[in-house]
């Protein structure tokens, strides 16, 4: 939230001219508007850096956000986007479910990406076992390969509920998939949560102990 409140000032130019003429050029695509080209990283932690991690994760954004018209615009709309509902859990009788919706609600599970930014000395790298990418939420929850057939049965669940789930964004699939979305009455949340506690149970990766 806050490394993308200020990126936002550095893209409006309300920051040091310095930092704004850092930035890389804006794409030409009115597919992707206000878009940013991606910064080329060869190592992990520069790929983790202030300017490289802002703007894969402004580009991952919807329009609307990213062409908000002030600094308070702005803010308002991505804390609508990230806060959980009041009621988060909705009357979910699941102790376990519930604690492991939460870990990835927190960054803070057994995926190499939290693991990694926590310091766990039996991570060194955040790299999934897929060679993918990154072991983070959205890459465990929407690509990585050594889920694909769950994730089948995953989505065909999501489509049940609401077709016009499948074709979200990215970014606001995930926070569906963990908060559920304020739109919807408290039974279709419950069965959004969990379709998605079945889906982190069948993997399996979260079986061992954390600590």
């Amino acid at each position: 939230m806050r490394r993308l409140s200020f990126f936002y000032k550095i893209v409006s130019n309300h920051s040091p001219s310095y930092l704004f003429n850092s930035l890389p050029s804006r794409t030409v695509s009115q597919r992707y508007p206000n878009c940013i080209n991606n910064i080329r990283c060869r190592t992990v932690s520069f790929q983790n850096s202030f300017f490289p991690y802002s703007v894969s994760q402004w580009n991952k954004l919807s329009p609307v956000i990213r062409n908000s018209n002030s600094y308070p615009i702005f803010r308002n709309n991505l804390l609508e986007l990230i806060k959980p509902l009041e009621n988060s859990i909705n009357k979910i009788h699941d102790p376990l479910g519930i604690k492991l919706l939460t870990r990835l609600r927190l960054d803070f599970s057994h995926l190499r990406e939290h693991k990694f930014r926590h310091n766990f000395r039996d991570t060194l790298n955040p790299m999934c076992n897929c060679s993918l990418e990154p072991e983070n939420t959205s890459h465990f929850l929407l690509h990585c390969h050594n889920y694909d057939n769950l994730r089948l049965t995953l989505m065909s669940d999501l489509n049940m509920i609401d077709a016009s789930l499948n074709i979200l964004d990215e970014v606001n699939l995930v926070q569906v998939l963990l908060f559920g979305d304020k739109k919807y009455d408290l039974i279709t949340n419950q069965k959004i949560l969990q379709v998605t506690i079945t889906f982190l149970k069948e993997t399996a990766r979260f079986n061992e102990a954390l600590f």
